[in-house]
């Protein structure tokens, strides 16, 4: 890597005016990544857990009583653009920035990386490659339980339609002695046993065979 681009990349910030690529499209990745890092960072100076301010340390062989103090400087102004890259989806942003994939931006970013930040990019695409290999595995799992939850559902609102109509069925059956009385005046008008239970029941507008359990209990309870 030429001095110049070494120089470009290796600060906290990339040199935006940076123009020395081997193609537009790495210079436009370049630029987007600049940029969104930096738009990062500024998001980052608003939040209390990245604004705090952090005491420098006193840098080079200068006696003790000579140092000057180090002034202070926040959190979010310390991070390098590769740690800001991963945060805050700054590499989404970049991405579509640039017009390519967050894949392509972290593969062109490990290439202009310096050396001691490389492990935080790489760690980064692992986290971001092991959460869409779990979401891929868990998929098939969640879409079972979200279709047997649907099952349980549409069998709970079918349990609960034919609960409803049985209630409504009982509500509108009269009571053994109704039947009974009722029974009788037919017969006793010439109607005939066999069609006693489908006028009834039509009265009732209930089924006939409830008519006929609801007589067949009460024969059984005069036999007993």
């Amino acid at each position: 890597m030429q001095h110049r681009t070494f120089e470009a990349v290796t600060g906290r910030q990339l040199d935006p005016t940076f123009v020395a690529l081997e193609s537009p499209r790495q210079l436009l990745m370049y630029q987007a990544i600049a940029a969104e890092t930096e738009s990062t960072r500024v998001a980052l100076r608003g939040k209390p857990n990245w604004n705090f301010p952090v005491a420098q340390p006193v840098r080079g062989f200068v006696p003790a009583a000579k140092r000057q103090r180090q002034p202070e400087t926040t959190l979010a102004d310390l991070l390098p653009w590769s740690a800001l890259l991963t945060l805050e989806g700054c590499a989404e942003n970049a991405a579509q920035r640039a017009g390519c994939t967050k894949q392509e931006i972290l593969e062109f970013a490990l290439t202009i990386c310096p050396f001691e930040h490389i492990v935080t990019v790489l760690n980064f695409m692992a986290l971001d490659k092991g959460s869409a290999d779990v979401a891929k595995i868990l998929s098939p799992l969640i879409r079972g339980l979200k279709a047997k939850e649907a099952r349980i559902k549409q069998g709970a609102s079918v349990g609960g339609k034919k609960s409803a109509r049985t209630r409504q069925s009982n509500a509108k059956t009269p009571g053994t002695t109704e039947i009974l009385q009722k029974r009788g005046r037919l017969l006793d008008s010439g109607r005939e046993a066999s069609d006693v239970a489908g006028i009834l029941a039509q009265r009732y507008g209930v089924h006939p065979n409830t008519i006929r359990r609801k007589l067949h209990a009460a024969a059984k309870a005069q036999e007993g």
